[in-house]
């Protein structure tokens, strides 16, 4: 009986979070559909890296790129696996025109969900930050409330000057600063912050970037802590360019990482899914 006790407290006391870029999800292209041929193997093909990558219970998958709501309902229905749901999907518009913008963000999960929303980011020293961050506060049973937070955040594509690539900085930082103070105010027992950070925290060009710093001043700890820059490579370089880690999990309330892995490169994306279990 004690030996059964022991065994559930290790089930439950474990998350297991996944995060990925999709590009354009599910036609790859921007803003343009493609055939309905093409999108569905693109589904098909994101919902075996998922499958694949990420196995058990407890599972969390922020999802970033995706065109709307319908898109991450059609992955989970390929995926197969009747226990995950859409715990939340964004639909940001664009202030310009007010359309529905193809970038949109999503929780995925097997946990019971007891809240989910998303948000814009507000404006911040005069300055736009683009989209905001989808939430859901989940019940992980004895493990308490799990307050999930999915962010894509602001890139440097076609910043060349100094100026624009601080302003893209500026941003990246106000949309993290915002995430945290709803953070703060969350009923949660443990805290996770994922997605596309659009900025490599282990390399010299982003050595100015404040957002990381920030995140551990409240309190949260890196995932890819401790690892070797072989194994962090999210988003793969080329011939100019090394792999870079653009994909994190900040966690907060949780004792260690205690695997972390990448599914390998796949050409629906370009970035690569990354998984973590979280003790």
């Amino acid at each position: 009986m004690v030996q059964m006790t022991m065994f559930k407290c290790f089930l439950i006391f474990a998350v297991l979070a996944g995060s990925w870029n999709l590009k354009w999800f599910p036609s790859g292209r921007a803003e343009h559909r493609a055939s309905a041929r093409v999108e569905s193997a693109n589904i098909a093909d994101v919902a075996d890296v998922i499958r694949s990558n990420l196995k058990g219970s407890g599972r969390i998958m922020f999802l970033q790129e995706m065109r709307d709501a319908k898109a991450c309902t059609n992955l989970v229905v390929a995926i197969g696996d009747t226990n995950l749901k859409v715990a939340v999907a964004s639909a940001f518009r664009d202030f310009r025109d007010n359309r529905l913008q193809w970038q949109q963000l999503g929780i995925v999960t097997d946990l019971p969900v007891i809240k989910a929303e998303w948000r814009y980011s507000k404006k911040a020293d005069g300055m736009f930050v683009p989209r905001g961050y989808a939430y859901a506060l989940l019940d992980g049973g004895e493990e308490g409330r799990i307050a999930c937070f999915c962010v894509h955040l602001k890139s440097n594509y076609g910043a060349k000057k100094a100026a624009k690539k601080k302003e893209n900085m500026l941003k990246r930082e106000a949309a993290i600063r915002q995430v945290l103070a709803a953070a703060e105010n969350c009923d949660a027992d443990r805290i996770l912050i994922a997605g596309d950070f659009n900025s490599d925290r282990f390399q010299r060009a982003f050595k100015d970037e404040r957002m990381f710093p920030m995140l551990e001043s409240a309190g949260f700890k890196d995932g890819w802590e401790g690892t070797d820059p072989s194994q962090r490579g999210t988003h793969p370089g080329s011939s100019r360019y090394p792999d870079s880690t653009l994909d994190y999990v900040f966690y907060k309330g949780y004792s260690r990482c205690a695997s972390r892995s990448l599914a390998p490169a796949v050409p629906v994306s370009d970035h690569r899914m990354l998984a973590m279990k979280f003790e």
